[in-house]
């Protein structure tokens, strides 16, 4: 059981990686058509700024679950850090449980906002927009599987500690 849910873990940990370099990949390309657009003789695409928009999202929801994975997410340093390695790890399934809670609430709702965007479209590129609100449901499952990894013990993080200097 331990070794399929490792396999999980590798797979949806590099569908998000992927994912992550993806949709930076496409930020950067749009951002730097939208620089081009600024020299003279060189025009634009009007779906940039949209574009980049979404792709922007898409790169926290394919990265959210990496830093919950990591230990990365928005964490209070200053007040886990200095407490002890065991004190920490309570903390640490604490913050996991909350997640995991906040998580599973928020999918049913979520779910919902994707099914009720079928049949909308983006203004200025006319693609289907459920394709963009899915985020919204990525996000919550991404962050409810990888806390329940965390929860499982199945994730190393490392903490940041007074002595490595890096909270001053």
């Amino acid at each position: 059981m331990r070794r399929i849910l490792a396999v999980l873990v590798a797979g949806a940990s590099a569908l998000c990686r992927y994912g992550t370099l993806a949709a930076f990949a496409l930020l950067i390309g749009v951002v730097l058509l939208q620089v081009l657009g600024r020299v003279p003789g060189i025009r634009s695409p009007a779906w940039t700024e949209e574009v980049a928009r979404f792709a922007l999202v898409y790169v926290v929801a394919f990265s959210c679950g990496l830093a919950l994975l990591r230990g990365e997410l928005v964490n209070v340093d200053l007040f886990v850090a200095p407490l002890s390695e065991s004190a920490r790890r309570v903390v640490d399934r604490i913050v996991d449980a909350i997640i995991l809670v906040f998580s599973l609430a928020i999918i049913p709702g979520a779910y919902d906002y994707v099914v009720g965007s079928f049949g909308e479209r983006a203004r200025s590129i006319d693609l289907p927009m459920v394709g963009i609100y899915v985020v919204a449901l990525i996000i919550p499952v991404s962050l409810a599987f990888f806390s329940v990894v965390r929860l499982l013990g199945l994730a190393r993080t490392e903490h940041y500690t007074m002595e490595r200097g890096e909270l001053v």
